[in-house]
């Protein structure tokens, strides 16, 4: 589909772009595809609605995943922690959550479909810092909702350049939060907000320049 240069007034132009694939550091499989020029609402689509469902989502690429209902309990700990974080990943409106029972990919806690604003939550991301999990995903449904300016300085303050022959970015950066973060700019900057959201003081000593970047997309005054 063929979209002009300008979009309706609350939202805003992604273009075409090339999407590497690699794998995650969970070692979740992420495929590569050419993602088509579209219009997104820029930043807010309301406020947050999250909804539970049983069934696996239409299209779902993990055939072999159980699904379920999500227990009273994990419900409560998933709703408070998204009433715990900021606005700025919740502000996404409607939020389809799942609690399937074990992922395909081993040790993997969650699996997110950001055009689709989806997340699964498997049994094993109760078992450890919740939280930092569902922060980790809705930073990649963030990633999705930047605009093309934002992607702009995030590369610059990251270090990531666009390989003029590939069409891919690439980093020479030797440190990361996580290791799968030198995979490309969308892992990284997911780890990034994990990471200054749960390690705030060792995360800017680290990366200053990348924490000074999601401050100033935050609108945090700390």
């Amino acid at each position: 589909m063929a979209f002009a240069s300008s979009c309706p007034k609350d939202m805003y132009l992604v273009r075409e772009h090339k999407r590497q694939a690699h794998y995650r550091n969970d070692g979740t499989y992420v495929s590569g595809t050419t993602v088509s020029s579209h219009c997104r609402h820029y930043r807010s689509e309301g406020p947050l609605d999250p909804k539970f469902k049983n069934e696996m989502p239409k299209g779902w690429p993990y055939k072999k995943e159980t699904f379920k209902q999500c227990p009273k309990k994990k419900k409560e700990k998933i709703l408070n922690i998204l009433n715990s974080l900021p606005n700025i990943l919740t502000q996404i409106g409607k939020l389809t959550i799942y609690c399937p029972s074990k992922s395909e990919t081993p040790n993997n806690p969650a699996t997110s479909a950001p055009d689709d604003k989806i997340i699964s939550l498997y049994d094993s991301s109760f078992e450890m810092d919740t939280k930092r999990v569902i922060t980790h995903e809705l930073a990649h449904i963030l990633w999705a909702r930047l605009s093309s300016n934002e992607k702009k300085t995030y590369y610059s303050a990251s270090q990531w350049k666009e390989d003029p022959i590939n069409k891919v970015y690439k980093t020479n950066r030797k440190t990361f939060s996580a290791p799968d973060g030198s995979h490309d700019p969308e892992e990284d900057f997911a780890n990034n907000i994990e990471y200054y959201l749960t390690e705030n003081t060792k995360f800017k000593s680290n990366f200053p320049q990348i924490n000074t970047w999601i401050k100033n997309l935050f609108g945090d005054t700390k």
